[in-house]
């Protein structure tokens, strides 16, 4: 397609260059194809994240017919995961192997000490990693010393990959990681660098400078963040502290960061890309009234007493089992006192009699039957109104690690709305994006009580398959985990937002897996809403973040700078002949 094209014109004309394409626009057969054009020497590395470096990629390349040859440090043949030792010999090979092109998935390019190793107890060695617990890519190269362009010698890192591809740079945005500090310590080595997303700035301007930095070392944005902030940012300060709360873009910032890195990267809107209708759609649940209330206590006050429904019942059966049959004189005292007791005096004396004798028919003697959760900050509290919209409340003890991961069930409203869609869905498969473990759990377990035959994605290739061959009715997924770069678009055009993320690249890359280059049916998006909650901020905070991105893909839209400057150069044209015609 015309964007394409132009995009692998871009990546061929310069050693350096990031393709910002919307998703589902085809970046992976993008770069593959420049990479057929350029036909570059030595090894290609692709990091990407698990699930695109496992099967979108290789999928691709089997497709196309590509002859280029192919290893992954990430899984061995069988797409079995490899343990540290196997990957370190593959590592190793690297040296030996002809050309090849590798991948890896982003945590495993470089790591922080371990404080389990028994070599260097978490510090590290003095001035180099430790490659006994350090196992990521940069970490575990060769070092040589070798004499610089200064005269003096150094231990430099041997790097065999002269081309080196991040497919989803954003996941470079943090200065601070350890992915883009090892990257950062080789890019000197690198002969050619692409970096392909759809989302470059998720969270804000911010997020460009280390990515920007790995194309230019530093000529565009500035070779430090501290650098980069004082010239277009200003620190937003707390009283009372030092550290910025957060850095907000000077008036033009904006404008100034798209024009200088204009000649690094590129942008296609899709306008040549034909798909299919997409109509995203929020569907809205409500919460019974003492729900409800008990939703905007807890706003309110940060904390909230949650009954443990399985243990109540449990305890509520083997009470009204003692109560009937139990040959206990308290039990027949009980019983002859409610036998003398008619309409409320009968029905509240029994519950009294419940209430002061429960706890002692609990399944589990440690178990409470009334756990207290407490919000300590906003960003838990948050978290918390999420989860009480989607249906659960986690309420684990953070003093007591045994209690990690536990949770109470509040309603199903979520579920059962789920259950509607599906089963009103023609029978096609559909997507379910979820984004707490309750969730996941509380769907495959009502959804399949139901008979409907739910399944969680594991990343795998042949779970992918099986998707795209319309095998598997209803696929549960994490945005987290598989919302970017999954051809999905061949086995379905529906998907549920069971709870919607608070990152915009999580968002967009998930409903690109439907919504994408390929895709024959029209995609429906359905995203439930729970109203009166924390839900009904979601699309609009989504949205707004959503218009920050698409000014800078905008700004930086080869096509449309092209047109500007035609525009200019015809009005310069059209000056110098009417000043001819003046004289």
């Amino acid at each position: 397609m015309p964007h394409q094209q132009q995009a692998i014109d871009f990546i061929a004309s310069r050693p350096a260059s990031g393709v910002w394409l919307g998703v589902g626009a085809g970046k992976t057969i993008t770069a593959l194809s420049a990479l057929q054009l350029i036909r570059p020497l030595g090894h290609i590395l692709v990091i990407a994240p698990v699930a695109i470096a496992r099967s979108t990629w290789l999928d691709e390349i089997e497709e196309r017919g590509f002859t280029i040859r192919t290893r992954s440090l990430i899984v061995d043949d069988r797409d079995r995961k490899l343990n540290k030792q196997a990957r370190r010999e593959r590592i190793l090979q690297v040296f030996t192997d002809p050309p090849t092109m590798y991948f890896i998935n982003q945590e495993l390019i470089a790591r922080s000490p371990d404080k389990r190793c028994k070599v260097c107890h978490g510090d590290g060695l003095k001035d180099r990693t430790c490659t006994a617990c350090q196992t990521g890519l940069v970490d575990q190269m060769p070092i040589q010393k070798l004499r610089g362009a200064d005269g003096k010698i150094r231990d430099t890192i041997i790097w065999p990959f002269q081309t080196v591809i991040i497919d989803e740079s954003q996941e470079f945005k943090s200065h601070a990681s350890n992915r883009f500090k090892g990257l950062k310590k080789v890019r000197p080595a690198i002969s050619r660098f692409i970096e392909l997303t759809g989302t470059p700035a998720p969270n804000g301007l911010e997020d460009l400078w280390s990515q920007i930095y790995l194309l230019d070392q530093g000529q565009a944005l500035g070779e430090t963040i501290t650098e980069f902030r004082r010239r277009w940012f200003t620190p937003k300060m707390i009283p009372g502290t030092t550290t910025p709360a957060a850095w907000l873009p000077n008036t033009g910032a904006e404008q100034q960061i798209h024009r200088v890195i204009s000649h690094l990267v590129m942008s296609a809107q899709n306008t040549a890309v034909v798909l299919p209708p997409l109509t995203i759609e929020n569907i809205h649940v409500k919460l019974p009234v003492h729900l409800m209330d008990a939703y905007k206590a807890f706003k309110r006050e940060l904390v909230i007493d949650v009954i443990n429904e399985a243990a109540r019942r449990k305890a509520e059966l083997a009470y009204e089992q003692w109560m009937q049959h139990s040959p206990q004189p308290e039990a027949q005292v009980i019983r002859d006192h409610l036998a003398t007791l008619t309409g409320t005096a009968l029905s509240d004396a029994y519950e009294k009699f419940k209430a002061s004798k429960i706890q002692d028919f609990l399944h589990d003697p440690d178990a409470q039957l009334i756990k207290t959760v407490i919000a300590e900050n906003q960003a838990v509290l948050t978290s918390k109104l999420m989860q009480f919209a989607s249906g659960t409340l986690y309420t684990a003890d953070p003093d007591d690690p045994s209690t990690k991961g536990q949770y109470e069930i509040l309603h199903d409203e979520k579920v059962q709305m789920t259950e509607y869609l599906i089963r009103n869905n023609g029978g096609d498969p559909v997507l379910v994006a979820y984004h707490f473990k309750s969730d996941r759990e509380q769907l495959m377990l009502k959804l399949n009580r139901a008979g409907i035959k739910a399944e969680i994605f594991d990343g795998s290739r042949e779970m992918k398959q099986r998707w795209s061959s319309k095998q598997i009715q209803v696929m549960l997924i994490h945005p987290a985990s598989a919302g970017a770069g999954l051809n999905l678009q061949h086995g379905g055009s529906t998907m549920i937002w069971y709870t919607l993320p608070f990152s915009l690249k999580h968002y967009l890359q998930t409903n690109g897996r439907l919504f994408r280059t390929g895709q024959t049916k029209p995609v429906r998006i359905y995203q439930l809403i729970t109203k009166g909650t924390q839900d009904e901020r979601m699309p609009v905070a989504l949205q707004t973040k959503e218009l920050t991105q698409d000014r800078l893909i905008q700004a930086v839209d080869v096509e449309a700078n092209l047109k500007i400057a035609l525009m200019e150069e015809i009005g310069d044209d059209l000056n110098d002949l009417w000043t001819t015609m003046q004289v």
